[in-house]
């Protein structure tokens, strides 16, 4: 008789999903250069409001497994999503305030383009849809 095999969750590919987001974000700062430097910085800019925050969450929100850690899981995606748009709020700030001049355009467009790539990077960057 054949040993059952454990189907447990496994944890996302982050990391991996990170650092293809990173990889949007260089094209598209680099894509801006023809249009002027300016441009270009604040659309990497832009692309890294979204990115760091977002592995924020990624640390904090999977820093746990397991069933028996239902609850520090649960805490740690709250804390996480929180910190995720408090970092979100502080790096748009510092980037208003301390970084002139600044192609508002640019920098919005690459958080837009991020955003929409967040929810297609689990397909994209693992090939296709994940299998449970």
């Amino acid at each position: 008789m054949a040993k059952a095999r454990h189907q447990g969750i496994h944890r996302p590919p982050v990391l991996r999903w990170l650092a293809f987001q990173t990889g949007i974000v260089i094209l598209i700062g680099l894509a801006f250069l023809f249009k002027s430097t300016v441009a270009s910085y604040s659309a990497f800019l832009g692309g890294f409001i979204f990115v760091l925050p977002n592995a924020y969450f990624a640390r904090k929100a999977f820093r746990h497994a397991g069933a028996r850690s239902a609850k520090q899981i649960v805490s740690s995606f709250y804390q996480g999503e929180a910190g995720k748009l408090i970092l979100c709020a502080v790096l748009f700030t510092m980037a208003f305030k301390w970084i002139q001049p600044l192609d508002v355009a640019a920098l919005f467009l690459t958080f837009a383009i991020m955003l929409v790539t967040n929810w297609l990077t689990p397909l994209l960057a693992s090939g296709g849809p994940q299998r449970s």
